[in-house]
């Protein structure tokens, strides 16, 4: 039965006092939304124990108040709507805390509470479909919460509608999943504001938007002979091969391919964020381990944690879904694990082209200057990886440093590849290392 026209709105206020005194008291309005013009208000009030079946009575109520008569309505949707969930007020309680944390992007916690329901009344289906329906992270506003909402925005675009629903938790489980959200074919239509729906799918490509990431780590690991080593990479990575917890990296990588880092009980440092001119942000931040409060990382099949592993810093953002083919840009330095870094990385489109400009930056108490470097980068990942060896540089306060036996690398960030996400890995002579994580981009 479809109302016409018009927006419910409820409000439950229950007393809490010595168990023989508790009672609640329910008031509920309906409003006309063509007009404004209030419908009715509906009071019920009464001992606690009688809440379940005042809420029933409520809701035929508001159905009277709304001009639908009880006797119009189907059989079934009667039998439904009398139905009780729960009769269980402690469970009713764990529920509706579930739904608010629901409601907040707090599936974590809601998930708990919609569990405790579940076990305080067995039969109360609702909170087992809403337990299962919560996935195991946090929504902030980070990369998934964008995926799922434009992918919403763009199908309901696409059916000429001018407003969106969508479920959250359910989509963001099912990303976290490695399953589709939405499928859309993006219409091969040139209007800027049916193309602006989709951050990074090209319109007219007919594909489907997928919420890839380029990540970039940086890490040092102390080895059983008690030497450490550095560690950095840059790579795309795959809706379901990573998670978030707001705007803080949670982890790369899943079941099927091995799980590189995770954050585990490590704390989080967020270090900051810069806007990208496609409307897009990288972030980037730190895990601080302890051996009481660790992260992870797999290393040639091994899994490492503190007191072997210390601080991991990573930058990521949204991948470049495919790469420009015409025309040229620089990018400058905007903020990561690197300190007082300067110069540029400049990229040549036709012919792949990657150049290292004159870059210096600090790893703790080594400054690194002069470096320059060139590379292409591949045309078979979106994001078009590169890496290659510096080709000169110097550093101050290493033992020994030839550029040539230091690396760098990085995959593109933005629907235009407005950034990149750059590492680095430098032999610092002594057996000694540093590595770094920053991002790189278009002014």
């Amino acid at each position: 039965m479809k109302l016409p026209h018009t927006v419910i709105g409820c409000l439950l206020l229950a007393t809490a006092g010595a168990a023989s005194a508790q009672g609640f008291s329910l008031e509920g309005a309906v409003i006309d939304s063509r007009t404004s013009r209030s419908l009715g208000v509906i009071n019920e009030r009464g001992d606690i124990n009688a809440l379940f079946r005042a809420q029933k009575a409520m809701t035929f109520g508001i159905l009277r108040s709304a001009g639908i008569s009880l006797e119009q309505l189907p059989p079934e949707v009667r039998s439904r709507i009398e139905r009780f969930a729960t009769t269980n007020l402690e469970a009713f309680r764990a529920f509706s805390e579930g739904l608010d944390l629901k409601d907040q992007g707090k599936f974590v916690e809601a998930k708990v509470q919609f569990a405790r329901a579940a076990e305080l009344d067995p039969n109360f289906a609702l909170a087992t479909e809403q337990q299962q329906a919560m996935p195991d992270v946090n929504l902030g506003t980070g990369i998934q919460t964008r995926a799922v909402m434009l992918a919403a925005a763009g199908a309901a675009v696409d059916r000429g509608k001018a407003s969106f629903a969508v479920d959250t938790a359910r989509a963001v489980a099912a990303l976290a999943a490695g399953q589709s959200v939405i499928a859309v074919t993006l219409p091969s239509t040139t209007d800027p504001a049916v193309a602006s729906a989709f951050t990074t799918t090209p319109p007219g490509s007919g594909t489907q938007y997928v919420p890839n990431i380029v990540a970039g780590l940086a890490y040092t690991v102390t080895l059983p002979s008690g030497t450490s080593a550095s560690v950095a990479s840059a790579a795309e990575w795959k809706s379901d091969a990573f998670r978030l917890d707001g705007t803080a990296l949670a982890g790369l990588g899943n079941a099927a391919i091995g799980f590189q880092a995770q954050r585990q009980s490590a704390s989080a440092v967020p270090g900051g964020s810069t806007a990208l001119t496609d409307g897009s942000t990288a972030y980037w931040g730190s895990w601080l381990s302890t051996p009481t409060a660790s992260a992870t990382v797999t290393v040639s099949g091994q899994t490492l944690a503190a007191p072997q592993l210390g601080q991991v810093d990573y930058a990521y953002a949204d991948a470049t879904r495919t790469m420009p083919t015409t025309g040229t840009a620089v990018f400058s330095p905007a903020g990561g694990s690197l300190g007082q870094v300067s110069g540029t990385v400049a990229v040549n489109f036709v012919s792949r082209g990657v150049a290292l400009q004159n870059l210096g930056f600090s790893i703790g108490n080594l400054s690194f200057s002069g470096l320059n470097g060139s590379a292409i980068y591949s045309d078979r990942i979106a994001s078009g990886t590169f890496g290659g060896n510096y080709t000169s540089g110097s550093c101050t306060g290493c033992a020994a440093f030839t550029p040539q036996s230091s690396s760098f690398g990085g995959s593109f960030i933005g629907r235009d590849a407005n950034g990149l996400v750059f590492s680095t890995f430098l032999l610092t002579g002594g057996g000694g290392s540093a590595a770094g994580v920053h991002v790189f981009k278009q002014p």
